[in-house]
């Protein structure tokens, strides 16, 4: 038997460009279970990916697009817990891109979305976005750039004059949006 698919939209606050964030919460009744070898209908699809594998999440912004998010010159390079780089800026807002290419993109999110405090599905330039685990001071997303890689995207609003404040999935997807500007297309 298939899976049913119910989609509810929530207003989550305004992006920072003022234009209204909206979330999808994805629920999967039947258990969202794919057969063998096939992908799993909950997990929204990449339609058109682009290559995150191998880039330098320090690189990842401009020196521009820094400044218009309100972000320090350089970033501090680290490893994640899953040995991939990732990238923090730290100044009102903390801010980490990091890199997930060896796994299953989005479908290790979705199958693991009952351990996360809270979890909704969005989008961002047409490509499919979690925010997991968010509140007004933090929000830790994940951008599906194709289907077996994925940006993770760490805010935290240091300070209550930030940008950030209130609406931090809002800003992430402000970076995520930037960023993807800069990848090139291809998985």
């Amino acid at each position: 038997m298939g899976a049913l698919l119910l989609l509810g939209v929530v207003s989550c606050g305004e992006a920072m460009s003022g234009t209204p964030v909206t979330a999808v919460n994805t629920v999967t009744s039947g258990g969202g279970q794919a057969k063998s070898g096939e992908p799993d209908p909950s997990v929204p699809r990449v339609s058109n990916p682009k290559r995150l594998r191998g880039s330098d999440p320090c690189a990842l912004l401009t020196q521009a697009q820094l400044t218009s998010l309100g972000l320090p010159a350089k970033g501090k390079p680290a490893e994640t817990t899953l040995s991939e780089p990732k990238c923090t800026w730290s100044d009102d807002i903390r801010v980490t891109l990091g890199l997930d290419t060896k796994r299953r993109g989005l479908t290790e999110f979705y199958t693991r979305q009952k351990a996360f405090d809270n979890f909704k599905s969005s989008q961002v330039a047409g490509f499919p976005v979690v925010w997991m685990d968010f509140s007004n001071v933090l929000c830790n997303l994940a951008v599906g750039v194709a289907d077996d890689q994925v940006l993770t995207i760490h805010v935290g609003s240091i300070v209550s004059r930030s940008r950030a404040q209130g609406n931090t999935c809002g800003y992430g997807e402000t970076v995520a949006a930037e960023v993807l500007k800069n990848l090139p297309v291809g998985g």
